[in-house]
């Protein structure tokens, strides 16, 4: 019986596609030319379709032809996850049964961490240009006028099952605070915490595969890492980059006037909840994984064209919670267009079926004194503007002509706030301002 063919190649464009599909058959593999699944791919509307016993050969012949594709997708029951061709197939794991938080969600709340970190000493230096002070994604420590030195790590458990998809999604995590800050990433370093009598060694090498794929693609390299036997697996990266001290983005500096702008859908905390309950859409769960695997590069680089005042990353405290950051930071008031979200398909009806994360609740919790929810406003939209989101998009304070440009360069972002006057710190959620422009889609 012939085996079906359960890869997919993602490309970019058509060009390259064809082109993979032309060589390969000539090759004599047996490889097919598609229409995309919406869930792996928004940005061409074709792919390559492969097998998984053909999947050395065709990774030998896509390195000669120097033609890497984007993603690799392997079929997991009735969805995908990302995977790669030289691991075609992996046992079934349950990374996430053995954790109560996954992913951003298993931050400390924003209010607990503040009670820590509050009478502890700063160690200062003058060439340190951004500390703990404001909230900021990474430390940056200036070399010299022109140079500066970004730093960061994140690490968190599982939200997700596969463990190259795992790994992926934490260490595009990691990086997105490089982008965050306008830098270019130059290195990451591997944080494991790994019980070896849950998993077999296997699991960690694909993690850590996963993760070598984000750096590759970041231009970035591994420059080591560190790993101890736990009772609970976690993993990340601690990531360095370098910046322009000139050209430094914080997460301060909005004025009011400026419309808010954020890059990527929300709801990642919602999916993956609800596929921890085995309720989840696979088509949806895979188009969360997306995302999440997605950097926040591109993004980035089409900011740097134009004069941000603000720039931060969505992840664990959620848009409300990482807006009243910026707003904090910024002396300045945001006010959230709740019916403006870019949401993920699957997320609105996973978190009316209450399949909502605790990290919403913790988030709710931390924010109660500065945010303001209007009277009448959908509690579904407020839970899913306070879902933690893993590996989320970047959030952006803009002069409004900018944000529109923002929006034609990134069509899945959205423009869904404004920045006023006001008490500094304070988010104002709305279900609806008229001054902003439809010019946003689902983010499917």
């Amino acid at each position: 019986m012939t085996q079906p063919r359960d890869l997919i190649l993602v490309f970019g464009t058509v060009q390259r596609v064809m082109r993979a599909e032309s060589h390969a058959t000539k090759r004599g593999l047996d490889v097919d030319v598609i229409p995309a699944p919406r869930s792996v791919s928004s940005e061409c509307g074709v792919v390559l379709e492969a097998r998984s016993q053909e999947a050395s050969p065709l990774a030998e012949l896509l390195r000669e032809l120097e033609l890497n594709p984007q993603f690799v997708y392997r079929r997991s029951g009735d969805g995908w996850v990302l995977g790669s061709l030289e691991t075609s197939s992996q046992p079934v794991v349950q990374l996430t049964q053995q954790t109560a938080y996954g992913g951003c969600g298993a931050k400390l709340s924003k209010g607990l961490l503040a009670t820590i970190l509050c009478g502890l000493p700063r160690l200062e230096s003058d060439d340190l240009i951004v500390g703990i002070e404001f909230a900021d994604d990474a430390g940056v420590l200036r070399i010299t006028d022109d140079l500066a030195l970004i730093h960061s790590a994140d690490f968190f458990p599982p939200m997700i099952d596969d463990p190259y998809s795992f790994g992926r999604i934490a260490a595009v995590n990691a990086l997105s605070d490089i982008y965050a800050m306008g830098g270019r990433p130059l290195a990451g370093m591997n944080l494991v915490s790994f019980p070896l009598g849950l998993y077999d060694k296997s699991t960690l090498k694909e993690i850590l595969r996963g993760g070598l794929s984000a750096l590759e693609e970041a231009g970035a390299v591994l420059a080591g890492g560190h790993t101890v036997e736990g009772q609970e697996l976690l993993y990340g990266m601690a990531v360095t980059g370098t910046v322009d001290p000139g050209r430094l983005w914080r997460n301060g500096g909005a004025r009011p006037g400026d419309w808010i702008v954020l890059t990527k859908p929300l709801g990642t905390g919602v999916i993956t909840t609800a596929a921890k309950a085995e309720l989840a859409d696979p088509g949806h769960l895979t188009t969360a994984i997306r995302w999440m695997a997605t950097l926040n590069r591109g993004a980035a680089e089409a900011i740097a064209k134009l004069h941000p005042h603000a720039v931060t990353d969505v992840t664990g405290f959620g848009l409300v919670g990482h807006a009243a950051e910026m707003a904090e930071a910024s002396a300045t008031v945001i006010r959230l267009d709740a019916s403006r979200l870019p949401l993920l398909p699957g997320s609105y009806d996973a978190a009316a079926m209450g399949l909502v994360p605790a990290g919403t609740g913790k988030n709710r919790e931390s924010l109660a004194a500065v945010l303001d929810i209007e009277d009448g406003l959908d509690p579904i939209l407020a839970d899913l503007a306070l879902d933690p989101q893993t590996s989320g998009g970047l959030l952006v304070a803009l002069e409004p002509d900018e944000a529109v440009q923002l929006v034609r360069w990134l069509p899945d972002a959205a423009i869904t706030g404004i920045v006023e006057e006001g008490e500094a710190g304070r988010i104002k959620l709305v279900s609806g301002i008229s001054v902003l422009p439809q010019l946003s889609n689902s983010g499917a």
